[in-house]
């Protein structure tokens, strides 16, 4: 008989068998380790749909998806808030606050999901397990209706609190498509110091707003610098006006206000960069206005500058004041500052206006070629295509077309001249051509279409503004030769 030694058995087939089916179960367990956080089962128990703080519903609004990227709900919640959301019958909907996905905990949290129809409890979750966020509750639910769900936090036991600190909960649709990166800026003034705007440009910032005046008097010292090595770094610039009402309270104050901001920024406004902006902001302005004089101040800027421009201003406002003012300003574009610290919050309160199209969502951000950690941080609400319409871009390389007025600057780039074309029945118009150091390069009056001799000017950025009577439409042109 013979005598099976250790190495024997090691070289055996049995033994080679052992080995790979115990790779395939650790393995397998290793995979349920991991399932058992990225794709969560109910568990069971739950807690009362009553067991609210005095917040209640937080944030206010009814939230929906079609990405499977994750989003913030809010970065604020406190145990006891409950948040609605929109479900779609046979998506796989996933709310967490686990560090791994963007939330945060402050607090043994819980979720519990209800039917917001019927109160019917869906879901429960506490403990989530995984290594670096063991407490935190994940769901991981399929829905069985399109309708609504109520989801609660409370704290691990169906407590409740309130105030700091907070906990930042934030959810996706996993049988939706990843969401495109956000388009990102930030909004700079003198305080901001010397500027390396290629830095900010390669950190994948795409825009940014400058304050060029204030009141009537004052213009910003760096304005200048960062209109011009903004764009030379290519980062869509755009200016904007700090509203001084108490100063100049009056419908003259107002248009002096416009004509000292077009006075500087002028220049620099044209299609294919940011529109000019109003920032309404001021402890005095709900004390000193009403609604109606408030509303009626802004328009007053606002109709100034879109006449002598072509270009309709963007409204940077609180959500205090947005509510505080008439709805006959919604037909502007809104920025809003709503501070929750991320990008891909969504502003709760808009006030008059129906939507928001850029979001200052923090004051204390850090931008690679911006000094400090104290830099206003901006995101547009839109893909790229949204981003272009929004800054008045051209869809073609031959034309650029103003939908308002029909006028057409081509080429572009240009070389020794380029064309106007538009319309017969408006008649003369002014062409005005600045250079990127908003000095007047060429000034000429036209009847009709007509080609404008360039072969003077040198190579680079230059922006044509051209005046009929019937407004004005901006234009950048780029000389190449």
């Amino acid at each position: 008989m013979k005598v099976v030694t250790l190495n024997d058995f090691k070289k055996s087939t049995i033994f080679n068998n052992y080995i790979i089916n115990m790779k395939k179960i650790i393995t397998l367990l290793a995979i349920i380790l991991i399932f058992n956080c990225t794709a969560q089962t109910c568990s069971t128990g739950g807690c009362a749909a009553t067991a609210t703080n005095s917040t209640g519903q937080y944030p206010t609004a009814t939230f929906s998806t079609t990405s499977s990227s994750w989003s913030t709900i809010s970065s604020y919640m406190n145990a006891g808030n409950f948040t609605l959301f929109d479900v779609t019958n046979g998506d796989t909907y996933e709310w967490t606050y686990c560090s791994d996905f963007g939330g945060s905990q402050a607090w043994d949290a819980e979720l519990t999901l209800f039917n917001n129809a019927n109160g019917t409890t869906l879901c429960y979750q506490n403990n989530c397990g995984r290594s670096t966020c063991s407490t935190a509750p994940y769901i991981r639910w399929t829905a069985t209706f399109t309708g609504t769900v109520k989801l609660l936090t409370t704290v691990s036991g169906c407590t409740t609190n309130s105030g700091s600190p907070y906990s930042t909960l934030v959810w996706r649709d996993t049988s939706g498509t990843p969401a495109a990166a956000p388009i990102l800026g930030v909004d700079v003034y003198s305080g901001n110091s010397t500027i390396n705007w290629a830095q900010v440009k390669a950190a994948g910032y795409t825009f940014a707003w400058a304050k060029a005046t204030e009141g009537v008097g004052y213009t910003d010292s760096e304005y200048l610098n960062y209109a011009v090595a903004g764009v030379n770094a290519g980062v869509k610039m755009g200016a904007y006006h700090f509203i001084r009402a108490d100063l100049n309270p009056t419908r003259a104050g107002a248009i002096s206000e416009a004509n000292y901001f077009l006075s500087v920024a002028q220049p620099y406004i044209t299609n294919c960069e940011l529109p000019p902006a109003l920032d309404v902001e001021g402890s005095y302005l709900q004390s000193n206005f009403t609604s109606d004089s408030l509303t009626t101040w802004i328009q007053n800027w606002m109709t100034t500058v879109q006449n002598a421009t072509g270009i309709a201003p963007v409204i940077y406002i609180s959500a205090t004041n947005a509510a505080y003012i008439n709805s006959s300003l919604n037909t502007y574009k809104l920025w809003i500052d709503y501070l929750s610290g991320s990008p891909t919050t969504t502003p709760t309160n808009t006030g008059v206006f129906p939507t928001w199209t850029i979001n200052q969502y923090s004051w204390t951000g850090t931008v690679p070629g911006i000094a400090g950690s104290q830099t206003d941080m901006n995101v547009f609400h839109g893909n790229m295509a949204a981003f272009n319409s929004f800054m008045g871009c051209s869809t073609t390389n031959i034309k650029q077309n103003n939908l308002t007025y029909a006028f057409a600057v081509y080429p572009n780039p240009a070389s020794n001249n380029f064309h106007i074309d538009y319309s017969d029945d408006i008649g003369t118009v002014t062409v005005t051509v600045y250079n990127i150091n908003g000095e007047l390069a060429l000034n000429q009056n036209i009847n009709s279409s007509a080609t404008i001799d360039i072969s003077g000017l040198s190579e680079g950025i230059y922006n044509v503004n051209i005046v009929s009577n019937k407004g004005a439409v901006n234009k950048r042109l780029i000389i190449v030769r």
